[in-house]
């Protein structure tokens, strides 16, 4: 008895020994990957966080505080820039009703004068082919009044850009055409879905039927183009509209 449990003791010792060593180098095996993972992580994420901050740093300044406006009313939702118009205003627009800004303004109280907003037929971050952006024209000034200076065709020479302003983005128009237009809603009028609706709209605008017009020599648009129009009343009496169009032309990032 004693001989064979001295043949077998060995044989045990042998096997444990074994998987004691397997144990130990697959535990080095997986410390080390561990590690090594954990070194190229690091490593790639202050790459990415080096990159970004750099990235950030280099963006332009946005100067509209959307923090601060939102807290007054969180459906404003952009701004709009006219040089040499005086018109730098908040956009809005209801998530509840497409006209309640007509006669309200950002504080949603009562004003003649309204706001300048868009409709629940645009989306918020100016991406459909055409977005409508409403102001009132009142004798006294104010809101979109100020675009009948395009009538002047020596202003309108003169005056080729707007801007709007979204969280974190600079959108770029060059203002291609302006002129008097009739009361048709243009959203429900013409379904812009349609490339060839698309197509025939904008050579309208570049060719626009109105003894009241002018248009920037040389500008031809793209189906793929995205439109701004800026609608506003006409003087007092006259029924119809009034349309300043501008075409994309940049689109940046900023802080």
């Amino acid at each position: 008895m004693s001989v064979e449990t001295g043949k077998v003791l060995p044989v045990k010792k042998l096997i444990i020994i074994l998987l004691a060593l397997l144990l130990f180098a697959s535990a080095v095996f997986i410390a080390a990957t561990s590690y090594r993972k954990y070194k190229i992580s690091k490593l790639l994420e202050e790459l990415t966080t080096d990159e970004t901050a750099d990235e950030f740093e280099d963006l332009p300044d946005n100067p509209v505080d959307f923090a601060a406006l939102k807290e007054a009313n969180d459906e404003i939702y952009a701004w709009i820039s006219i040089p040499h118009t005086e018109i730098e205003l908040p956009i809005l627009q209801s998530k509840v009703d497409d006209l309640y800004y007509v006669k309200r303004g950002i504080d949603g109280k009562y004003t003649r004068l309204g706001s300048i907003f868009s409709q629940s037929h645009n989306s918020l971050d100016f991406s459909d082919p055409v977005t409508v952006l409403y102001g009132h024209n009142y004798i006294t000034g104010g809101m979109f009044t100020n675009l009948h200076y395009f009538e002047d065709k020596d202003f309108f020479d003169k005056n080729e850009y707007m801007y709007i302003y979204t969280p974190g983005h600079l959108l770029t128009y060059r203002i291609v055409s302006a002129y008097k237009y009739d009361d048709r809603h243009i959203l429900n009028t013409f379904d812009f879905s349609d490339a060839d609706v698309i197509s025939e709209y904008f050579n309208y605008v570049m060719n626009p039927a109105s003894l009241t017009k002018n248009v920037r020599d040389g500008v031809v648009l793209d189906d793929k183009d995205r439109l701004l129009v800026l609608s506003t009343c006409l003087t007092y009496g006259y029924k119809g509209r009034y349309l300043v169009n501008g075409v994309l032309i940049s689109d940046e990032n900023t802080k």
